[in-house]
C-alpha cells in the first residue's frame, strides 16, 4: 500500500465518520420522543397562555366547554357501567 493510497484511505474514513455522526445526530433528534413531546407541550402551553391573554372570555368559554364535554363523557361511561351491573 502506497502512501497516497493510505492517505486516501484516511480521508475516506474521516468522511465516512463525519457522515455517520451527521446521521446519528439526525436520528437522535427524530427518535428522542420525550424531548419532542416536551417541546410540543411547551408550544401548546404557550399558545394557550397567549389565547388567554388575548381573549380571556373565549378562553374561559373553551375551558367550560371542555369541562362540560368531559363531564358528559364520564357520566355516560358511569351510566353504561352501572347499567351493565344491574
Amino acid at each position: 500500500m502506497s502512501a497516497i493510497e493510505k492517505a486516501q484511505g484516511i480521508v475516506d474514513a474521516e468522511r465516512a465518520r463525519a457522515e455517520l455522526y451527521d446521521t446519528l445526530g439526525k436520528l437522535k433528534v427524530q427518535l428522542n420522543y420525550a424531548k419532542r413531546v416536551d417541546d410540543a407541550l411547551e408550544d401548546t402551553r404557550m399558545k394557550i397562555v397567549a389565547t388567554k391573554r388575548r381573549n380571556p372570555a373565549a378562553f374561559f368559554a373553551g375551558v367550560a366547554g371542555v369541562a362540560v364535554v368531559t363531564g358528559l363523557v364520564v357520566w355516560g361511561v358511569a351510566a353504561a357501567v352501572a347499567k351493565r351491573f344491574d
